[in-house]
């Protein structure tokens, strides 16, 4: 059998059934295999493009992504797509083609040997749980094996294979059966720490789950929280990837936590007796850089599977538990007592209130009303850069039939088209919002003739801003408004978008007025894509709610804790001004 054939077979054995790359000289006998047995294959034209998709359909499909990257630039230009992957703990195999075995510069004491050649794996190693370069075909299915098992075990995550050219058409002897892999199960004994969360959460007055993205990664879904939290009446806050776990309209939801999330979510947190970290550790862009004056009057407990997380804590917790998240609720939701907690919930209606738009729309507005109006099962896409990032979480309505994808540990720009183009590929949904900033836009562009060839149903909403608008706010803050990079004005220039999405045969809509902002909202249902919304907003549009500064005497800037945010309106619940 041939090498890349059996490569095939075992990844299709292990339900891969679509990969992405970017066509090369060292990887035309692993497409033709992964072809041959019937394995979809989207060809990007960028391969950060091609890996952020393969992180994007993973996601979607709760399983394994797979790319395909040539040798050389090919392997580097995915780099990004691979950081997605390891820091958000996605399950992805990247595949490289390597130049011969006898023209690599492995373990030499060199720059290149061979064309386009580089030490691809001694350059990722430290953002892959495994990483190997396979030049004979000894043991070749064994380490294919070994590198997906290592991928989908404990803590999931990406591993790389780079296989030699001419090891790729050599004939291959079968050396085992090729079974599905099933993951390593971690067992460890932590049955008095469990009990102990026990009885701290039943004695606790006012407990709060804060659900990380590791809670879904171990099987947690829509399901298990109704079965379990919400079952006890016990409420939650969650995070960016987590934020479609919940409906937003669930009373137990109480939004999303973090310098930019939302107001009310925030203020729950502080004033919980009681946090339980669900696959989660609590992060800087949760608690701020204050986080040793986190949450102070509330006990903490995390259970996490990972136990180097565990090591390496911001946040002083009082409970540390190393085990699998759904095997933790599943232990202890038989003895939870039921609980009343109006007084967190009663910070849920902080989480929104209505910004001021004058002649122009506000991106924040049009995204809350969007989100609420399609009803078809979608896929809000949002982008990691800057003012479209945060309006996508603060603002989107989540309903039964909706998930989110971002890229949120890098929160890189850029990251939108392409993870609209994997998740389309899983079959999963009938629309697709992709919510992308003007200066995200541009950085990969080249993925509006994927989309356009694919013909997918996706609004891509531009928020136009005329520039790089979350940058401006840091520049006005801390530089007394000196503006450099950020605006055309000042060294950055955008092109004309409607004659771009004509370059690309890809329908057109500029909105610039509020009637034509109500019309949209009215009509999205009909509206099938691909089409570009360019949603011309206020270059000065200030943000919903963000992390607070305030100026001392001499000039300096002291941040404010997540118990209040910016903007320092008056408070609904106890009418004092925060």
């Amino acid at each position: 059998m041939k090498t890349t054939d059996l490569l095939a077979q075992v990844l299709k054995k292990n339900n891969l059934k679509c990969a992405f790359g970017l066509q090369g000289g060292a990887v035309v006998h692993i497409f033709d295999s992964l072809i041959k047995k019937n394995i979809s294959v989207t060809f990007t034209h960028h391969e950060q493009s091609a890996a952020l998709a393969a992180v994007s359909y993973a996601k979607s499909v709760n399983g394994i992504g797979c790319v395909v990257v040539t040798t050389g630039p090919g392997s580097t230009n995915s780099i990004t797509g691979l950081l997605a992957a390891w820091q958000d703990s996605i399950p992805v195999i990247f595949i490289s083609g390597q130049a011969r075995a006898i023209h690599t510069s492995y373990k030499k004491k060199v720059r290149q040997v061979g064309t386009q050649e580089v030490n691809i794996c001694d350059i990722v190693r430290p953002i892959t749980k495994y990483t190997t370069f396979i030049n004979q075909t000894k043991n070749f299915q064994i380490e294919i094996d070994k590198a997906i098992k290592i991928a989908i075990s404990g803590r999931p995550g990406p591993v790389w294979i780079d296989i030699a050219l001419d090891i790729q058409w050599q004939n291959i002897p079968l050396l085992k059966k090729i079974k599905k892999i099933i993951p390593k199960k971690i067992k460890i004994n932590q049955t008095k720490k469990i009990n102990k969360s026990i009885d701290l959460i039943n004695k606790s007055t006012n407990p709060l789950f804060i659900i990380g993205y590791g809670a879904v990664l171990s099987g947690i879904d829509r399901k298990i929280i109704n079965q379990t939290l919400i079952k006890k009446s016990i409420p939650s806050v969650l995070t960016w990837n987590t934020a479609d776990l919940i409906p937003t309209n669930n009373k137990y939801n109480l939004g999303i936590v973090g310098m930019s999330g939302q107001r009310g979510a925030n203020k729950a947190v502080f004033n919980s007796d009681l946090i339980v970290c669900l696959g989660n550790h609590l992060s800087i862009p949760h608690t701020t850089t204050l986080y040793k004056n986190y949450a102070p009057n509330a006990k903490k407990i995390i259970i996490n599977i990972d136990k180097d997380q565990l090591k390496n804590l911001n946040v002083k917790f009082h409970l540390k538990i190393n085990m699998d998240c759904k095997d933790y609720l599943q232990k202890i939701i038989k003895n939870l007592t039921k609980k009343k907690t109006y007084q967190l919930k009663q910070f849920k209606k902080l989480n929104w209130y209505e910004p001021l738009e004058k002649k122009i729309p506000n991106s924040n507005s049009f995204i809350r009303k969007l989100t609420t109006k399609i009803k078809n099962k979608k896929n809000i896409i949002i982008d990691g850069g800057g003012t479209a990032l945060y309006a996508g979480f603060q603002s989107s309505v989540i309903d039964s039939k909706t998930k989110i994808t971002c890229s949120s540990a890098i929160s890189s720009m850029g990251t939108g088209l392409s993870e609209t183009i994997g998740s389309h590929k899983s079959k999963k949904f009938y629309k697709h919002i992709c919510i992308i900033g003007d200066g995200s836009f541009l950085m990969n562009c080249q993925d509006l003739q994927t989309i356009y060839q694919e013909n997918i149903n996706v609004l891509i909403i531009i928020v136009n801003n005329n520039g790089y608008l979350a940058i401006r706010h840091t520049q006005k803050e801390f530089l007394n408004e000196r503006y450099f990079g950020t605006h055309p004005s000042d060294g950055i220039s955008f092109p004309n978008f409607s004659r771009l999405a004509k370059a690309f045969k890809i329908k057109y809509k500029k909105i610039n007025t509020i009637d034509k902002s109500k019309k949209f909202i009215q009509n999205c249902n009909k509206i099938k894509g691909p089409i570009i919304v360019d949603l011309i907003v206020d270059e000065s549009q200030p943000s919903l709610f963000k992390q607070g500064y305030k100026k001392n005497a001499d000039g300096s800037f002291a941040p404010s804790d997540l118990s209040e945010m910016y903007p320092f309106i008056k408070d609904p619940i106890s009418n004092t001004n925060n």
